[in-house]
This record gives structure tokens, C-alpha cells and sequence, in this order.
């Protein structure tokens, strides 16, 4: 095959006849079904002409006799008048018939195809039909004179015979027309039959070279492809050394050369790219071994890929090597399986900040603390190809924290006598009990106690936050109704409230069911939310009480109309010593929020705020549901001997 041909040339070369081949053979079939269906419908169309111009005509006939019968008829009635009416019907009925007689004959005449014995049988029919219209019309002028009787109907050349003549010849142009409609349809079915046969035979001779091209073609377009196909395989087995042979010099012939050319390029490129890959290799190996902390590596199916030593050192971790099983597979501490497992499907990272979130790993009979952080691994395209795991030791971090939070306990705790001791000589001094005092004495000793009762608020409020953080007392679970904790709160603010002239609003739905808490640390939880909102609310305002049952917890919900908390600051109200700026007015602490939050999360529940400035603020808690069965308890406000009592006075957002 010449070398200046395209693949495009080649095919549209091998498909050039056939596209001529079935044009002959579509338009000889459209041809000589145009013929036959051209000559049968003219064939016929005549011959079903002169049929029914022939049954019109015996039909004529008929009437045109029997109006003569009427004739012979009224001859024999004696009424008068009876006798006229018959013979005018007689006459109508022949005058009738004879108009249509003449138009069927006229028909005939003008529609003879069968020479000569049409031609013949008309002709005779034409003298005939005039023969008989002369008789009828003699007939009819001696019957008006009386004259006419059955001889003249039934004499051997009457009214009768020519009537039987004239039905003769004209069922025989019928019988003669019908005859060569059976002959033109057996001469279309013939020529239908031969139609079929040569159509038969062209298609499968066009078939048969379609065949033959086609596979002549199929097999020179496959040929270089499965070459093509085959070297791609062997070079995604890793196999570069492929070459494909260049058959022709058109397009599947640039195939092969680009084909060739790119497995070159491949070959090159993995030569220069072994030694990069090799060193970008060593270069994360040695990044991940400079990381104090321990640092691995988990692909996909959540295999050890990479190791730092301080992870090997800590954990005994091998990792997979190329071509070899894992000689060491990390056994998951259990807080860790849900994270890694979000990680590993490219839902969330986990990268937690409190030390409630830390795990202890032992090490050379030691346990060290670490706070795991948790990121997905993942290509340009956004598939995740693993994950990075960083145990960060927080040990000295944890250690210092319990120092901290035990100096704090027990500074607070010494604190606390003298705080008190101050308080009972200046109330004492105050009632005047051992000897008047003046006014600016007054006014001092009131500013002392005032100074006294905040600095003892501070103390109970760090003495509360130290106690929760370190685990002071098991909480005392049961079940509780949320509309008790609700208004057992309400109650300790009820009187401030309407001196302030602050509503305060319940909306919990009847039924709704017990939740698992421990009714005094709850009860503190709330009453400081409601002292936080009492203090920001303006008189005038509401404060809302609410509780929604959901599947499996309830939602208390502390809602006010006060000033609201900007939004920068939303991120921050649950912070240890935060305070709103501007808002606070020298007063709280910073630690009631936060107070909050270590109560509901001792309860396994959730705090959330929602604030908008000038419209409000929202303190969502939610809290788990009672087990089915227990018997709920009811909250009246006291609070038990053994249980020190939570500060009361909190700033907003404190």
C-alpha cells in the first residue's frame, strides 16, 4: 500500500465502493418497485373501472325491464286512476335507468384496454342498447294507445331477448376485465418474485465485499493498536524498553513514532528522576527523624508507612518496607481509632488543644503524656493518601498544669479563712457592736466589705474551677426534671429580677423527659448563667427559660434581651479570665463561663452561645437523657452540706 495514503484515505477508499454498490442497488429496488407499483395500479384501475361500469349497467338494465313489467302490469287493472299512477311510475322508473344506462356505457366506451375482444363485446353492445331503447320507446307509445301486450314483451326478437342479450355481453366485458385483473396480479407477483431475487442477490454480493473489506481493514487498523496496546502494558509493568513498529506512514504510523518517542522520554526521565526520588525520599525520612515528638506516617489501608525514631523508641514501630510484609504494626490506642479513621476518609483532621484530650503511653516503665494531632494526607487532586500522625509530649506541660491548678487550690484555700475572718470583723464593726462609728468611718468599712465580698467571690471561684478540673468529687448523677432545675435557678434571682424589673419567661413543653445530671452542679451551672444575663439585661427585658427534648438529650436553653456580645469575642466567652472589654465594668472575675463549661462537660453534655449586640444572648446546654426507669428527682434549690457552694456573681461572659 502506498505510503503517501492517510488512514483517512485508506478507509474512506475502502468504503468508496460499497457507498456505490448500495446506491446502485437502493436505487435499482426503488426503480422497480416504482415500475411495478406504477403498472399494477393503472392495470388495475381500468379493469375495476370497466367492471363497475358494467354492474351499474346491468343494474340500469334490471330497472329499465322491470318498468316494463310495470307496464304489462297496469294493463290488467280495471281502476282507473290505479292504472295511471302504475304506468307513470313505469315510465318514470325507465327514463330513470335509461340516463343511468347511458353514462355506464358511456364509461365503458371511453375505458376498453383488452383489444380486440373489448373493443368487440362494446361494439355489440352499442347496437344492442340501441335496438333496445327503440323497442322500449315503441313499446311505451302502443301502451298510451293500448297496443301493447306480452307478445310484444316476449316475441323471439322483443323487449326480452334484447334484454338478455345485452346482460350477456355484459357480464362478458365483466368476466373479461375481471380475468385480466387475475393476470396483472399474477404478472406483478412474478415480477415482485424476480425483484426480490436480484435485490437478494446484489445485497449478498455487496455483503459478501463488505466482508472482505472490512476485515482487510479491521485487520490493518488492528494490527498497529494491539502493537501500541501490548508496549503499554509492558510499560506500566515497569518495563520502559518498548518499541513499536512503524508499519505505514500515516496517522497509526505517527502513533507508533509518538508512541516510541514517549517511551524514550520515560526512560530518560525515570534515569534522571531515580536519583531525585531517592534523595526527596531520604529528605522526608530525615525531616520526620529531626521532630522530637514521635511522628508516623499510615497510608490508606492504615499500615505504618514512616516511623521517626522517637516513634520507634516509644511505640515499637517498624515500618513497611518495599516489597516486604510489615515486620511491626501499631496497635491504636482506643481514643485515637475514630480520628484516624475520619482522617483516613478525608472527613477532619483532629487537632485538639485541651488536656482532656491527652493519652498516656507507657514508656521504660514510665507513662508519658501525649496530645495527638491527627492530619490527612493528600495528593494535588484531593485523594487521601494517608495520614500524619504527631504524638506531642505534653508531660512537663501536663505537670505544670496540676502544679498550677494544686497552687491555685491551695492558695485559694488559705485564702479563705482570713477572707472570712475579714468579713465577720467588718460586718461586726459595721452593726455598731463595739462602739459608734462616724460617717467617713462608714464609708470605709462598707467599701472594705464590698472589696472583701468580691475578693471572697474570686476565691470560691478559683477554689470551684480547681476542684472541677482535677476531679475533686464524683458527680452525683440521677435523673432530673429540666423544668425543676429551671425554676429552682429562676428562684435564687427571682427577687433581684423584679426589683430590676426583668421578666423572667418559661417556655419547657409538658412531658418533657428526665435528663442524667447531678442536680447541684447543674443547678450551679445555670444560676450562673442567669446571674450573667440578670446583669446584662436592661430593665424592661425578658429572660427565657426553655427546654427541647431531641433523641437522645435535652437542650436547656438561658436566652436574655441584654446588650449581646460583639462577635469577634464569641470564640473566646468560655475562656478562663476573659472578659467581654467595655462591658464588665470592673467587676467578675472571668471564670464563670468557664465554670459553666467543665460542669456540662463533667455531665458529658455541650455549651454553646449565640449572641447578636443589642438583641441578646443565648446559652445553649445540652445534656444528656435520663436511662428509662429511673425515678426523677426534684430540685428545691438547696444545696447539700458536703458540697461547697459555687460562686454567684460572675461577669458577663466571665
Amino acid at each position: 500500500m502506498s505510503s503517501l495514503l492517510t488512514l483517512r484515505r485508506r478507509i474512506f477508499l475502502t468504503l468508496l465502493p460499497l457507498l456505490i454498490l448500495i446506491a446502485i442497488l437502493g436505487s435499482a429496488g426503488v426503480l422497480l418497485l416504482h415500475r411495478l407499483g406504477g403498472s399494477i395500479s393503472v392495470i388495475l384501475w381500468e379493469n375495476y373501472e370497466s367492471v363497475v361500469a358494467m354492474q351499474e349497467l346491468t343494474e340500469a338494465l334490471e330497472r329499465i325491464d322491470s318498468s316494463f313489467q310495470f307496464m304489462l302490469v297496469a294493463r290488467g287493472l280495471e281502476d282507473p286512476k290505479e292504472r295511471q299512477e302504475l304506468e307513470t311510475r313505469a315510465r318514470t322508473e325507465f327514463e330513470t335507468n335509461w340516463e343511468r344506462y347511458r353514462a355506464a356505457l358511456g364509461k365503458e366506451q371511453g375505458n376498453i384496454t383488452i383489444l380486440p375482444r373489448e373493443e368487440e363485446c362494446v361494439t355489440r353492445l352499442v347496437e344492442l342498447t340501441r335496438q333496445y331503447r327503440e323497442q322500449g320507446d315503441n313499446f311505451f307509445r302502443r301502451s298510451a294507445l293500448e297496443g301493447a301486450n306480452h307478445h310484444d314483451y316476449y316475441r323471439p326478437d322483443g323487449l326480452y331477448t334484447n334484454f338478455t342479450q345485452i346482460k350477456a355481453v355484459a357480464n362478458e366485458v365483466l368476466q373479461l376485465n375481471q380475468r385480466e385483473m387475475k393476470l396483472a396480479s399474477a404478472r406483478a407477483s412474478q415480477t415482485a418474485l424476480n425483484s426480490i431475487f436480484w435485490l437478494s442477490t446484489g445485497l449478498g454480493l455487496a455483503v459478501l465485499l463488505a466482508g472482505v473489506v472490512t476485515w482487510h481493514t479491521i485487520r490493518t487498523i488492528l494490527q498497529p493498536i494491539k502493537a501500541v496496546t501490548q508496549s503499554a502494558l509492558g510499560i506500566s509493568a515497569g518495563n520502559l524498553n518498548q518499541v513499536v513498529p512503524v508499519l505505514y506512514a500515516d496517522e497509526l504510523g505517527q502513533l507508533a513514532e509518538a508512541f516510541n518517542l514517549m517511551a524514550r522520554h520515560l526512560r530518560d526521565y525515570r534515569q534522571s528522576q531515580s536519583a531525585q526520588l531517592l534523595r526527596a525520599q531520604r529528605t522526608s525520612q530525615a525531616t520526620i527523624d529531626s521532630f522530637p515528638d514521635p511522628v508516623i506516617v499510615i497510608d490508606a489501608e492504615g499500615t505504618v508507612e514512616m516511623a521517626n525514631p522517637a516513634a520507634r523508641q516509644l511505640l515499637g514501630l517498624v515500618p513497611k518496607q518495599t516489597g516486604k510484609l510489615p515486620s511491626g504494626m501499631w496497635s491504636l490506642p482506643e481514643p485515637l481509632l475514630q480520628p484516624l479513621g475520619a482522617a483516613l476518609r478525608g472527613e477532619a483532621d483532629y487537632l485538639p488543644e485541651e488536656f482532656d484530650k491527652v493519652i498516656l503511653i507507657g514508656s521504660n516503665g514510665r507513662d508519658r503524656a501525649v496530645l495527638p494531632r491527627i492530619l490527612t494526607i493528600r495528593d494535588p487532586y484531593g485523594i487521601t493518601l494517608g495520614a500524619a500522625v504527631l504524638l506531642q509530649d505534653v508531660t512537663r506541660l501536663r505537670l505544670l498544669d496540676q502544679v498550677k491548678s494544686n497552687l491555685v487550690a491551695t492558695a485559694s484555700h488559705e485564702l479563705k479563712t482570713p477572707l472570712t475572718s475579714i468579713r465577720l470583723v467588718v460586718h461586726l464593726l459595721l452593726e455598731e457592736t463595739t462602739g459608734p462609728l462616724t460617717p467617713k468611718q462608714i464609708e470605709l468599712l462598707l467599701d472594705a466589705r464590698e472589696n472583701s465580698e468580691r475578693l471572697l467571690a474570686m476565691v470560691n471561684n478559683l477554689l470551684d474551677l480547681a476542684r472541677l478540673e482535677q476531679g475533686w468529687r464524683q458527680l452525683e448523677i440521677q435523673p432530673v426534671s429540666p423544668e425543676s432545675l429551671l425554676r429552682s435557678a429562676a428562684d435564687g434571682i427571682r427577687p433581684r429580677a423584679e426589683d430590676k424589673g426583668v421578666a423572667l419567661v418559661f417556655d419547657i413543653p409538658p412531658g418533657t423527659p428526665a435528663i442524667a445530671a447531678d442536680p447541684s452542679r447543674m443547678g450551679t451551672a445555670l444560676r450562673n448563667l442567669l446571674e450573667n444575663a440578670l446583669t446584662y439585661t436592661e430593665p424592661g427585658g425578658t429572660i427565657t427559660l426553655s427546654a427541647a427534648a431531641g433523641p437522645d438529650s435535652v437542650q436547656l436553653t438561658v436566652a436574655d434581651t441584654g446588650v449581646g456580645i460583639p462577635t469577634d469575642y464569641l470564640p473566646h466567652v468560655f475562656e478562663k479570665f476573659f472578659r467581654v472589654p467595655g462591658q464588665s465594668g470592673g467587676s467578675g472575675t472571668g471564670l464563670g463561663l468557664a465554670i459553666v463549661q467543665e460542669i456540662v462537660a463533667a455531665h458529658g453534655g455541650t455549651i454553646t452561645c449565640e449572641s447578636h449586640p443589642g438583641v441578646g444572648t443565648s446559652f445553649r446546654l445540652t445534656v444528656p437523657l435520663a436511662a428509662e426507669g429511673a425515678p426523677v428527682g426534684f430540685v428545691f434549690g438547696a444545696v447539700t452540706s458536703d458540697t461547697p457552694p459555687l460562686s454567684e456573681k460572675n461577669s458577663h461572659a466571665n
